[in-house]
């Protein structure tokens, strides 16, 4: 019988040890196809002479290379999210007495800020392959109305070995509606805090980090890669937003006098422990000149905005959850 869908899996778990597997403790669902690539770097030797008129013969591999990615198929839950923030700060806990714990991910812009490393079970229910040692390059979490909050991730592993999968427990986690997401802005970091929601304004917008990590081969004995190394990370904020006065004096003004603003991305959720569930993203930004009346919405107006994530010589991007989890899975 051939694998079915159904049966397809891509569960995580937090390696002690980076490149030493462990079984994943955690169910992640995402699309189905592609998830992984295996490059061995074959050479067909096709360039060798011999005589005959067969060129291909034998071939030698030359490396071993890994690559995966994840593409949320129903949406992500805030207890799942701790995954791809990990990539930008690692040793985090969830902190708190109560249910609720709460997760902050502020990476260093001067030291090693010490990504986990996850292992990887992805296959179906003929053959199930380990990825150890994997991290990720890149993710982004996106929202808009009318939907669930998502979540893409795409990375690297340093090998990928058959074996029997892990039979973690179903994920239950509570999802994140796109519509209850909130916007602030502020002059300063600490000016986020007190500010005021806007207003009928944000209608959709996805945030893609580049996490800076890289995988090194050496010559070592080995056709496997050694190690990470932890390079600049980079981010990107794109909205949509209506066409009210705010978003020419907040995205526009600020875009053609070069000022550097503040904002705060916020979903709450549903009640735990003393608090609430919620994912909370704040930046400093600097814009990009906003498409002015890209589109519009039943006959409304739509400026599209593109933030970089900037560095105020104090902080970068600052990631707080509150969840259910007090460890990494």
């Amino acid at each position: 019988m051939p694998g079915t869908q159904i049966f397809t899996r891509f569960n995580v778990g937090k390696e002690t040890t980076r490149g030493t597997p462990v079984a994943p403790t955690r169910q992640l669902y995402g699309t189905g196809t592609g998830t992984f690539t295996v490059d061995a770097g074959l050479n067909f030797h096709e360039g060798e002479n011999t005589g005959r008129r067969y060129r291909t013969r034998r071939v030698t591999p030359t490396t071993e290379d890994v690559a995966w990615s994840f593409d949320s198929e129903s949406g992500i839950g805030y207890d799942d999210l701790v995954v791809p923030f990990s990539q930008i700060k690692g040793g985090a806990t969830g902190v708190g007495g109560s249910a609720d714990k709460t997760w902050t991910f502020t990476p260093s812009a001067t030291a090693a800020n010490a990504p986990e490393a996850y292992s990887i079970d992805v296959g179906d229910d003929v053959q199930n392959w380990r990825l150890q040692y994997a991290m990720a390059q890149s993710f982004k979490i996106s929202a808009g109305l009318g939907d669930v909050t998502s979540l893409s991730m795409q990375g690297f592993a340093q090998r990928a070995v058959k074996g029997a999968a892990a039979t973690p427990a179903i994920n239950a986690a509570i999802k994140i509606p796109g519509d209850i997401w909130t916007l602030k802005v502020a002059a300063n970091i600490a000016g986020l805090a007190g500010a005021t929601v806007i207003p009928n304004f944000l209608v959709d917008w996805d945030l893609e980090v580049k996490t800076g990590l890289m995988f090194e081969h050496y010559m070592d004995g080995n056709l496997y890669g050694g190690q990470h190394v932890e390079t600049d990370i980079a981010w990107t904020l794109t909205m949509t937003v209506e066409s009210i006065a705010q978003a020419v004096s907040e995205f526009y003004d600020k875009a053609i006098a070069g000022t550097m603003s503040f904002l705060r991305l916020k979903a709450t959720g549903p009640i735990l422990g003393g608090t609430n569930y919620s994912a909370q993203i704040d930046t400093p930004v600097l814009y990009e000149v906003p498409e002015i009346i890209s589109a519009e919405r039943d006959g409304i107006n739509l400026y599209k905005v593109v933030a970089h994530g900037s560095d105020d010589t104090t902080n970068g991007i600052i990631p707080v959850l509150v969840n259910s989890l007090a460890a990494l899975p």
